[in-house]
């Protein structure tokens, strides 16, 4: 099977285990065949609701299907004031502490503020970095603290730091995305199969332990 850890479309594939962001102020059919993960992006954060959104991010950790908290995060190049972004983020974040579900993370210009919130965390629950694209120091250090790195069309992208980094990581702490980004995921595959020199079945075999264990699924 292909993993999509990310992705905010719905889609069936008997081939692919996927699973589907929903926005905290979003409907959803509970019922949907997919795993979900339910999260405030920080995007979405209003001074006047943020706080209903956290949560609401807590009441769907109990809907059936809901396996991770997600996307939440910092983000710079946006308005929103990020001190608020801040608490949103740690109101998450101890959501997915409380629940034992991974979290989906939205870093944009922020690594060193994650990097200092995950020095603080329950390092027992794995971070997923989505769209991952930093340096190598900052990959490794997230690696050794109980973080995945996720990786879509930035590979396709050869001044990209994700592509840069990418063959330096170990197999182990990896996942690939769609994101809606115009790829799909068996593309996705294929470059990383590509750029890693393995064929795609050792991939696919290795991503589905990788998603074994950060979901105990």
């Amino acid at each position: 099977m292909y993993i999509d850890i990310h992705t905010h479309t719905y889609y069936e594939d008997p081939e692919t285990v996927v699973l589907l962001n929903i926005f905290a102020d979003q409907e959803f059919k509970p019922g949907l065949p997919v795993y979900k993960s339910v999260g405030l992006h920080p995007w979405h954060i209003q001074n006047e609701t943020w706080k209903q959104h956290v949560s609401a991010v807590e009441r769907a950790m109990t809907v059936e299907g809901v396996i991770a908290v997600g996307e939440a995060g910092l983000d710079k190049k946006i308005k929103t004031d990020y001190s608020i972004q801040q608490e949103a983020f740690k109101g998450q974040l101890n959501i997915a502490q409380s629940y034992s579900k991974p979290l989906i993370i939205h870093c944009v210009r922020s690594y060193s503020e994650m990097l200092s919130h995950r020095k603080q965390s329950d390092q027992k629950v794995p971070w997923i970095f989505h769209w991952f694209n930093a340096d190598i120091q900052i990959a490794r250090e997230l690696i050794r603290k109980n973080c995945y790195l996720s990786f879509g069309h930035m590979l396709f992208n050869e001044q990209s730091r994700a592509f840069q980094v990418f063959r330096e990581l170990p197999p182990d702490r990896i996942f690939f995305e769609t994101d809606d980004a115009g790829y799909s995921i068996q593309e996705v595959y294929e470059r990383g199969s590509s750029m890693l020199n393995i064929q795609i079945t050792d991939l696919k075999a290795r991503i589905m332990d990788n998603f074994a264990d950060c979901f105990h699924i």
